[in-house]
């Protein structure tokens, strides 16, 4: 066989061999971009869902008029102690109101607490401030975005129906990440009378896909997806079963407030909008979109017409 003839065959070869390189080189950095991918996504996760307590929970109020005593009770689907500050009325009330903070809070709520306090208790009210698992003062190291967490809020409420008689008649008032766990609670147990939910998110999954690259200023795709996965895959947290939106379809009896500011940036009132599509059927279900209000902020731009909002709305189903 000539030199000639053999050109074209080892040509081939060469080329042949030139594409197989090109593509295992290619390969190989697809691989090395997709596990960088998850490895962020896990880093993002698993900052999320650990993040660092805030242990400052003490309380500014004029102790000869507001008196308190520290509480703890087990949170009802772990051995979880949760750990709270309970706010008796003075007059032997069989009505109390609970209240519920969001995510990296504690049960100061960032200082909307001792507000609360010192409106409703002079008013009659006993107010049970506490702490959600992994966060404040409580036991726990996961936080879950409500799915652990609306059970601490019903172990707050077995234990204030074991103190004679102040859990009669129970109202929660959750803020944020609290307050989608308290519909999530309030959805589950018969002895919440009603419920004020303050700038909730419609679905926790949902929240963490279009909250991210707020958060994080990663890029949305691939990162809101891969996170979620790795959410359920890692932490077994399945975000996307933790939904406001679908749990208030089981409360079309039971009275529910929905407050949320047009100018909220972390969690867009567009979310109590779709909850309250879900409440459509509720003839006691209102809802209140404070102008220009950032997240959970209407207590503080609003007071006078946020305490009137929540006066009638608790006075009629929870003060009788």
């Amino acid at each position: 066989m000539s030199q000639t003839s053999l050109q074209p065959d080892l040509t081939f070869n060469v080329r042949v061999k030139r594409r197989k390189k090109i593509l295992w080189s290619l390969g190989i950095v697809l691989l090395l971009v997709i596990a960088l991918v998850f490895f962020i996504s896990y880093k993002v996760v698993d900052t999320l869902l650990h993040h660092p307590k805030d242990t400052n929970v003490s309380y500014e109020l004029n102790m000869a008029k507001t008196p308190y005593e520290e509480v703890e009770f087990k949170s009802l689907n772990n051995d979880n102690t949760i750990r709270g500050t309970f706010f008796p009325s003075g007059k032997a009330s069989n009505q109390t109101i609970i209240v519920v903070h969001g995510y990296t809070s504690n049960r100061l709520v960032k200082g909307r607490t001792p507000k609360l306090v010192e409106h409703f208790v002079p008013k009659g009210y006993n107010v049970l401030a506490f702490d959600l698992s992994s966060q404040g003062k409580s036991d726990g190291d996961l936080i879950t975005l409500g799915r652990n967490e609306k059970y601490d809020l019903l172990g707050a409420v077995s234990y204030l129906k074991s103190r004679d008689h102040t859990g009669d008649n129970i109202g929660v008032i959750g803020f944020s990440m609290g307050a989608a766990t308290s519909l999530l609670a309030a959805s589950e147990s018969d002895d919440i009378k009603a419920v004020i939910a303050d700038s909730p998110f419609r679905n926790a999954g949902l929240f963490l896909r279009e909250g991210l690259p707020f958060f994080s200023g990663l890029p949305a795709f691939p990162f809101s997806y891969t996170s979620t996965w790795m959410a359920n895959w890692a932490f077994k947290v399945d975000l996307d079963s933790i939904s406001p939106m679908d749990a208030v379809k089981k409360m079309q009896d039971k009275p529910v407030m929905l407050i949320h500011g047009t100018g909220d940036q972390q969690i867009s009132y567009k979310n109590t909008e779709i909850i309250y599509e879900s409440l459509k059927d509720n003839p006691s279900a209102e809802v209140w979109y404070p102008q220009n209000t950032e997240h959970i902020d209407a207590l503080n731009h609003y007071p006078t017409e946020y305490f009137q909002r929540v006066d009638r709305f608790m006075d009629e189903y929870v003060g009788k």
